[in-house]
C-alpha cells in the first residue's frame, strides 16, 4: 500500500501536518536468515524493530496503514505511542474486511438487488411532460453527460454539463443535493446508465436515465 501511504500522506501534509512515513520493512531481517533454504534477497517485515524505531522519534501520533494480521498485533504490543488505524489490508476483500462478515451487503450488491423493473429509465414522452411541468429549476437536476460541442448546440436549459469520465471528480460539486432528483441524459442512452449507476451508488436517492437517449428526444 505504499502508493496509497503516498496519498494519505500528501493530504495530510496539505492540512500542515508534519508527516514521517516508515515502512513495514524497516529494520528488516533478509529472509535467508530465517530459512537457509532461501538464497533470494526478500527481507522480512520486523515489526518490532518498526515499534522500536516509532518509540525512539519524536512523532506524536501514528496511523497505521495495510499491515498484515498479526505484524500490526506486535507492532501495537510494542508501540509506546497513542496510534489508529487506517485501513486494514485484506485482499481478499479488497481492503474491506467488513465484506467478509455474514450478512452484510456491499452498497453494489444492494444496488443490482433493488434495481426497479424499468431499470431507473425515464422515457421521453415522461420527459418531455416533466420538462413541460417544471415550475421552477429546483424541481431537479438534469445531467449532459454529451460532448461539449453536442450542449453547446442543443442542450436542454438549465442543464448541468459533464463528461462521463469527469463525473467521479465533479459530482459532489455539480450535484450537492442527494434527495434532489437527477435526469442524465446522453446521446445514445447506454452512458446515462453508466452515470446512474454510479451516483446511485454514491448516495442518490432519485437517479434517472433518459432511455434512448438525447437523440431519440430529438426525433420524438
Amino acid at each position: 500500500m505504499e502508493k496509497e501511504a503516498v496519498l494519505l500522506r500528501k493530504y495530510l501534509e496539505s492540512k500542515n501536518l508534519k508527516l514521517t512515513m516508515v515502512s513495514c520493512t524497516v529494520d528488516g531481517i533478509p529472509e535467508s536468515r530465517i530459512d537457509t533454504a532461501k538464497t533470494d534477497n526478500t527481507v522480512s517485515c520486523n515489526p518490532l524493530g518498526q515499534a522500536n524505531i516509532l518509540n525512539s522519534s519524536s512523532v506524536q501520533f501514528v496511523i497505521l496503514m495495510g499491515l498484515c494480521l498479526g505484524h500490526d498485533i506486535l507492532l501495537q504490543k510494542n508501540l509506546r505511542l497513542d496510534f489508529t488505524t487506517f485501513v486494514v489490508k485484506d485482499r481478499v476483500t479488497k481492503h474491506h474486511p467488513l465484506l467478509g462478515l455474514p450478512g452484510y451487503k456491499s452498497s453494489e450488491d444492494t444496488f443490482v438487488e433493488t434495481i426497479p423493473d424499468d431499470f431507473n429509465l425515464i422515457k421521453v414522452e415522461e420527459f418531455k411532460t416533466r420538462l413541460e411541468n417544471q415550475k421552477s429549476p429546483e424541481d431537479f437536476y438534469l445531467l449532459d453527460l454529451r460532448n461539449s460541442e453536442a450542449f453547446a448546440e442543443n442542450g436542454v436549459p438549465g442543464s448541468i454539463h459533464c463528461l462521463l469520465k469527469y463525473l467521479p471528480d465533479q459530482y459532489h460539486k455539480l450535484l450537492p443535493d442527494r434527495r434532489r432528483e437527477i435526469i442524465v441524459y446522453c446521446n445514445g442512452g447506454i452512458q446515462s446508465l453508466y452515470g446512474v449507476m454510479f451516483l446511485a451508488l454514491k448516495g442518490y436517492v432519485n437517479v434517472k436515465s433518459l432511455a434512448g437517449g438525447y437523440s431519440k428526444y430529438l426525433q420524438s
